[in-house]
C-alpha cells in the first residue's frame, strides 16, 4: 500500500493539509485535514464565530465536516471577503421564484454544516458566495454579517415596520443581533432578557429593557417551550410571532395562541427582499454600527485555541456573547 493509499489521498494527487476544527472522538479538536480545491474561491480565513448551532453540532457527535459557519477572510487577490453559507441549487422552483432559502438541496449545501466550513486556516467556496466587504469595516469583526443576515430575514419575513411594537425574546448572539437590526431600521424593540450582561448589552445596542404588553410582533430567538409560551402572552391579537432562534426539540401550543389569531412566521437562514441581498443589508448593519462588534465580540480566541474558544463558549458562566476564532489571514 502506497502512502498516498493508506492516508486516503488519491494515488499520485496527494492533497495540501491544513489545520481545521472539527467534531472528534475526544470532543473539539484542532487537527490537520487534507483539502482539495476541487473548484472555487479560496478564502484565507481572518475570523470565524462560534455559534450555538456548533454547539449542538459537536454534541451530536464526531463528524467528518469542518465545522463553521460565519467566517470571512481575504481571497488570494487580497480582497476582503465575507461567506455566504448556503448554496441553493439555483434551478428548483423555490429558487427561480426568488425564495432560495426554501431551496428542498439547501441542507446538503451548507459550510459548516454539510461541506467544510470556516473554522480552518481556509476555505473554498463557491464564488457566488463571497460578498465583498466595503472600505474601512474591519475584517476581523465580519464574521457578525453571518447571525446579522439571519435577523435581517426574520424581521423582514415578519413584515417589522417603523411603528411597530417590536420586542425580542432571547439574549443570545441572534437575539442581540435582531435587536441591532431592528433598532438600526429605526423599529421601536424591547429585549426580554434574563442575564444581567447580556440585558446591558441590549440596552447599548438599542433595546428597552421594561416589557410591556400587546406587541405587534414578538420575535423568538430562543426556540424553547418557555420562548414560544412568553411570546404567545406578549403579542397582542392579531399580532404576528417571528422565529428567528433554532428549535431543537418540538414545541406545544395552547388555545390561547387560537383564541388571539396570532400568526406564526418562521425564518430560515437568509435570502432576498425587495430584490437586495439579506447578506448585503446585514453587511451595511455592521458597516453602520461602529458599537455593535464590540458589544457582542466578548472573546477572541486564535485557531490553535479552538478547544478552549468552544469551552468558553459553551459555559454560562463564562459571561460570553459571541465567540471568535481568527484564522491567519
Amino acid at each position: 500500500m502506497t502512502k498516498a493509499e493508506h492516508s486516503g489521498d488519491p494515488v499520485g494527487e496527494p492533497m495540501r493539509r491544513i489545520r481545521a476544527v472539527r467534531s472528534a472522538e475526544g470532543g473539539v479538536q484542532v487537527l490537520e485535514v487534507p483539502i482539495r480545491p476541487d473548484q472555487g474561491s479560496r478564502v484565507a480565513i481572518a475570523t470565524s464565530g462560534i455559534c450555538g448551532s456548533d454547539l449542538h453540532l459537536v454534541g451530536s457527535g464526531p463528524s467528518p465536516v469542518t465545522l463553521g459557519h460565519e467566517f470571512c477572510g481575504r481571497l488570494d487577490d487580497g480582497t476582503p471577503v465575507t461567506v455566504v453559507p448556503v448554496r441553493p441549487c439555483g434551478h428548483c422552483e423555490r429558487c427561480l421564484g426568488g425564495e432560495g432559502q426554501q431551496c428542498p438541496e439547501l441542507f446538503a449545501s451548507m459550510y459548516g454544516i454539510t461541506l467544510d466550513g470556516g473554522l480552518a486556516e481556509e476555505a473554498w467556496v463557491d464564488p457566488v458566495c463571497t460578498k465583498v466587504l466595503p472600505d474601512g469595516l474591519a475584517l476581523e469583526n465580519a464574521c457578525l454579517v453571518e447571525p446579522l443576515a439571519v435577523a435581517v430575514h426574520g424581521l423582514r419575513r415578519s413584515g417589522a415596520a417603523v411603528g411597530h411594537r417590536v420586542v425580542v425574546i432571547g439574549d443570545g448572539p441572534i437575539g442581540l443581533c435582531t435587536v441591532a437590526v431592528a433598532a438600526w431600521s429605526g423599529i421601536d424593540v424591547d429585549l426580554a432578557a434574563h442575564r444581567r450582561h447580556r440585558r446591558e448589552a441590549g440596552e447599548r445596542l438599542g433595546a428597552g429593557t421594561n416589557l410591556g404588553h400587546d406587541y405587534d410582533l414578538v420575535v423568538d430567538a430562543a426556540g424553547t417551550q418557555s420562548s414560544m409560551d412568553l411570546a404567545i402572552t406578549l403579542a397582542r391579537p392579531g399580532g404576528t410571532i417571528g422565529l428567528v432562534g433554532t428549535f431543537w426539540d418540538p414545541v406545544a401550543i395552547d388555545l390561547s395562541m387560537q383564541m388571539k389569531e396570532i400568526t406564526l412566521v418562521p425564518g430560515f437562514t437568509y435570502g432576498h427582499h425587495e430584490g437586495r441581498s439579506e447578506f448585503e443589508e446585514a453587511i451595511g448593519v455592521l458597516d453602520g454600527s461602529p458599537q455593535l462588534a464590540d458589544t457582542l465580540i466578548t472573546h477572541r480566541f486564535d485557531l490553535e485555541d479552538a478547544t478552549e474558544a468552544f469551552r468558553v463558549a459553551a459555559d454560562p458562566t463564562s459571561g460570553a456573547i459571541k465567540v471568535v476564532v481568527h484564522g491567519p489571514s
